[in-house]
């Protein structure tokens, strides 16, 4: 069975796999994020999530390759802004208090990506074939109103200048929300497992209960 690696240094995504039974290696590809001219936000986390995977399934030929990206928008009266990871205390408190009361839509792209070959940079452009799908899902965050001390407090305790919107909602973050849908409730951390399952299945004909469960015994 074609192993799977996951194209991130994310220790959430990868601690996500972990939680039910799947271990997988990382790889992080150093990737341009720039929004394209015009390019909406899904279509944006769709080629970013592509992007990674393919960059790392052609340094890991036969590898299946889980790439991922999430966009963030939220609509501020004057038009949609997009929200993308924090890196200070300053622009995560920005953040919180931008999202007050508002709802938040969230995009995650999921890409596998399987690259065939040796890997060789000799390698002509007919014999690199390789097998690339991508999908994205929606989560839409209803967030509560909180005063300013509370969020700057939260940011303290959490620091989630790593994370877009700055919230982690596997922690304290699911605090600041008055609700969630979403199809899988691990999607918003990251990785939507479900869909990983359905798309392993679909188009590499991988069943991921099999694989962990297989994972767990060879484990003992």
């Amino acid at each position: 069975m074609p192993q799977l690696v996951l194209a991130s240094s994310s220790t959430y995504r990868k601690q996500l796999l972990a939680n039910i039974g799947i271990h997988v290696e990382t790889c992080a590809p150093d990737i341009d994020e720039t929004p394209e001219d015009g390019e909406s936000p899904i279509n944006l986390a769709k080629r970013l999530a592509a992007e990674k995977a393919k960059k790392v399934a052609r340094l890991n030929p036969n590898k299946i390759i889980i790439g991922s990206d999430q966009v963030a928008l939220v609509d501020t009266g004057d038009g949609k802004k997009i929200l993308g990871k924090p890196h200070t205390v300053e622009n995560a408190l920005a953040q919180l208090t931008l999202c007050q009361g508002k709802t938040v839509s969230f995009y995650t792209a999921l890409s596998l990506c399987q690259h065939f070959g040796d890997g060789t940079a000799k390698q002509s452009p007919k014999d690199k074939e390789e097998t690339c799908v991508t999908r994205v899902e929606e989560t839409c965050v209803f967030f509560r109103r909180h005063s300013q001390a509370q969020l700057q407090a939260y940011i303290d305790a959490e620091q989630p200048l790593d994370c877009a919107g700055s919230f982690k909602c596997e922690g304290m973050g699911v605090l600041l929300f008055e609700r969630i849908t979403s199809r899988d409730p691990n999607t918003l951390i990251g990785l939507p497992t479900m869909l990983l399952h359905n798309m392993l299945d679909r188009h590499f004909n991988i069943d991921l209960l099999d694989l962990a469960t297989q994972q767990r015994w060879a484990c003992q």
